[in-house]
Parts: C-alpha cells; sequence; structure tokens
C-alpha cells in the first residue's frame, strides 16, 4: 500500500461518519461554506527501522521485485466554524459547531476507524490525540477551530519490474579468460 491509497481510505471513512468533506490545506481555492474539515500530512512515512521483505513475484506480464515494510504516518485534522445566523433564522455558534465535529472525527478513529481495511491491506490506527483548540482570528471575526492529530500504520509496498533470478554464467568463481 502507498500512503496515498492509506491517506485516500482514511479520508474517505472519515467523511462518510461525520457528513462533511475533508480536504487538504493549503490549497488555493475557493473558502468552503461552514463547518468543514481540513488535514495536513505532518509525516508520510516515520521508518520503523525494519529492512523488509523483498521477493521477486511472477505477474501475467513477467517477474517484479516487491519490498514490503511496516512504516506509520501523522495527519493532523481540524474543523472550523463560525458564528452565523442559521438558514432557518436561528443563530449557530461557531465554538460549539466546531467542537461537536472534530469530536465526531475523533470518535470515529477510536471506534469504527480504528482498522481500516482496503483493497490493499490493513491500516491500524496507533495513537489518536486529544481534541485541542486551534482557533484563530479572520479578518474581522474569528474562526472556531478544534482539531488533533492521528498516527496510523501500514505496510508499505514498493514495486518493479525484473527478470527471473538466474545464477550468473561462471558463478563458481574467477574470471573466465
Amino acid at each position: 500500500m502507498t500512503f496515498e491509497q492509506a491517506r485516500n481510505a482514511i479520508i474517505a471513512g472519515l467523511e462518510a461518519h461525520i457528513g462533511y468533506p475533508v480536504t487538504l490545506s493549503d490549497q488555493i481555492a475557493d473558502m468552503p461554506e461552514f463547518p468543514y474539515g481540513y488535514y495536513s500530512v505532518l509525516a508520510p512515512r516515520i521508518q520503523t527501522y525494519t529492512f523488509g521483505l523483498r521477493e521477486v513475484v511472477e505477474r501475467e506480464d513477467g517477474f517484479a521485485l516487491v519490498r514490503s515494510e511496516p512504516v506509520a504516518a501523522t495527519i493532523s485534522f481540524t474543523f472550523c466554524s463560525m458564528n452565523r445566523e442559521s438558514e432557518d433564522g436561528g443563530y449557530i455558534y461557531g465554538e460549539d459547531e466546531a467542537l461537536a465535529l472534530a469530536e465526531k472525527a475523533n470518535g470515529f478513529f477510536l471506534l469504527n476507524g480504528h482498522n481500516i481495511a482496503t483493497e490493499y491491506g490493513e491500516i491500524v490506527v496507533n495513537n489518536v490525540g486529544n481534541v485541542s483548540s486551534r482557533t484563530s482570528f479572520w479578518v474581522e471575526d474569528t474562526i472556531r477551530r478544534y482539531g488533533f492529530d492521528v498516527r496510523f500504520s501500514y505496510i508499505r509496498t514498493d514495486e518493479m519490474p525484473t527478470g527471473p533470478v538466474s545464477k550468473p554464467p561462471n558463478a563458481a568463481g574467477g574470471v573466465k579468460q
């Protein structure tokens, strides 16, 4: 599994659980409507200092050299809201809405998102950080933000085409003259 495959599975599960999109931070785009969530990749590959498993695998179109190793990654999640009037004439407190959304997302990783099965392998959540305030001032108002970090593990797999492994000529020793 690649980091991208793991990240996409995590984000898809989280979005389905909370009912709102969670987008990559620091993108050039219009500001989404409140409430919204975003994520930042803090560490896409944290080695566990193993050599990994190397093997030659026969595929339909030839052979492939496959290397697999357990790795970890960390993603930071932030959920945002702002004080505003609702469509039905009521009032939404951004503080409450952002905190509720962050708590619901945090619960996803503690419950049904603790192990995520994908077609590429398993993603295991190792550590779910505490929800904490990340509030910031924006022009004339305050955007309420709450977030947390998640560390997860998966088996990273790299693959490249290769020929069959064979014994080189005159492998018994010496240079043939």
